[in-house]
């Protein structure tokens, strides 16, 4: 009896824009894009996030530099909601855990949980800011835009996003995600933002957009006046540039690592076709029966929130767990099916052989599996062989590598894959 089957590295190609000079195309977009009047001598918060942007060290650092350059004294604001378990501390060291430190990007971090309320919507939801952000001249917002883990709708994650949920803070993010079952998650963005940008402390946005490869694509300036539809423009442009798998049905999947670094909720459900919402979690396409989780993230500070969204996990996700910062992420945003803790042994070869029970009566050669390093990257991966026909014959695959066994160590967990955290 096939114990297990046989897996190879497929690769495939997307479209692949990219922004060669990121720090180069900052100083360009923010260079006029600010008048010179509302910058010399002012004190200008930025905002950075918890996601993991590519090169956002780099990014980081050259708004600092330009905005220095221009006679401002910038600082950063750690803009996300209640992750870092909701500590201030914490939210710092998402940052320095991203090389944006007050030595690497030449500006300090002011955190603070403390807000302040600018006011009502005109549905009467109240709209909460950072205070170390409201107390500067102005605000510049980066982030990247891109399409959301649990909500679609014209604006979803990004500028906007990033003004009413993480500058919110924790008191911005208990309103926002507490009204999301009677408001439109969009709508609500939408609603909120306008007040922030009728406050006039927005000074503009500076919008980020990836390619497949979890490359910088396009950088752009996007002013106050107009930002709300350029973001529409803008999302669109990010679905465009999604990566996916190319299949529509497998029985496995095995993701080496989930993290808040990498999605809002671990792994992309994008990417998956497993989404989730306050009580239940259903499978979309690709049509897969169980995924398999190995690791949490180092970012991730030990919040494993997303891991709901999983079968089955290994024992290193849940001793790496930290309960406290995952139920407050997952109780705030009102998804607690997100933080459920799969099913999981003492080894993966354990975890394995349970998985492949689960799955009933199958023969074990012709299980369709497929594994991947993370939900950012998709351009290589790994599929048994009762998927490669399927996959040859896809236009986006460019080869199919060697066949090999799934390793095991002497511990009995498993070997990282060819498509491990060192390629």
């Amino acid at each position: 009896m096939t114990l297990y089957p046989r897996m190879a590295v497929v690769e495939q190609e997307f479209p692949r824009p990219r922004v060669e000079a990121v720090g180069r195309r900052v100083q360009e977009c923010l260079g006029g894009g600010i008048p010179a009047a509302l910058l010399r001598g002012k004190r200008v918060a930025v905002t950075v996030g918890s996601r993991g942007i590519a090169e956002l060290e780099a990014i980081v650092r050259a708004v600092v530099r330009t905005l220095r350059e221009a006679g401002a004294e910038p600082f950063l604001v750690p803009a996300m909601g209640s992750h870092g378990g909701g500590v201030a501390e914490e939210q710092t060291k998402i940052l320095a855990d991203y090389g944006v430190t007050p030595d690497r990007v030449g500006a300090p971090v002011r955190s603070s949980l403390e807000t302040v309320c600018l006011g009502k919507t005109v549905d009467g939801l109240p709209v909460f800011m950072d205070r170390n952000a409201w107390e500067a001249d102005g605000i510049v917002v980066l982030n990247r835009i891109k399409p959301h883990t649990d909500f679609s709708g014209t604006v979803e994650s990004g500028l906007l996003k990033m003004m009413v949920v993480g500058l919110g803070k924790v008191d911005g993010a208990r309103m926002f995600h507490g009204r999301t079952i009677a408001y439109p998650h969009d709508q609500m963005i939408l609603s909120i933002s306008r007040v922030i940008l009728a406050s006039g402390k927005i000074l503009g946005g500076l919008a980020i957009l990836e390619n497949a490869y979890h490359e910088v694509a396009g950088i752009e300036w996007v002013p106050p006046t107009g930002m709300v539809e350029r973001e529409k423009q803008l999302l669109l442009r990010a679905k465009e540039l999604m990566p996916s798998l190319p299949i529509a049905k497998a029985d496995i999947l095995i993701v080496d690592r989930i993290g808040k670094n990498i999605s809002g909720v671990g792994m992309d459900p994008n990417i998956t076709g497993r989404w989730y919402r306050i009580h239940s979690r259903w499978q979309k396409t690709p049509d897969i029966t169980r995924i398999v989780v190995l690791d949490l993230t180092e970012e991730s500070l030990g919040n494993a929130a997303g891991i709901g969204l999983a079968d089955f996990c290994s024992r290193r996700v849940v001793e790496k767990m930290d309960r406290p910062a995952t139920y407050l992420n997952s109780v705030t945003s009102l998804n607690t099916v997100a933080a459920n803790i799969p099913l999981y042994y003492d080894t993966d070869r354990e975890m394995m052989e349970q998985v492949f029970l689960s799955l009933g009566g199958v023969d074990r050669g012709n299980v369709r599996i497929l594994r991947i390093r993370d939900t950012l990257q998709v351009n290589r991966f790994e599929a048994s062989e009762a998927l490669w026909p399927d996959l040859r014959s896809h236009p986006r695959v460019t080869a199919i590598g060697k066949p090999r066994d799934l390793a095991f160590d002497e511990s009995g967990n498993l070997l990282p894959g060819l498509i491990s955290l060192n390629d």
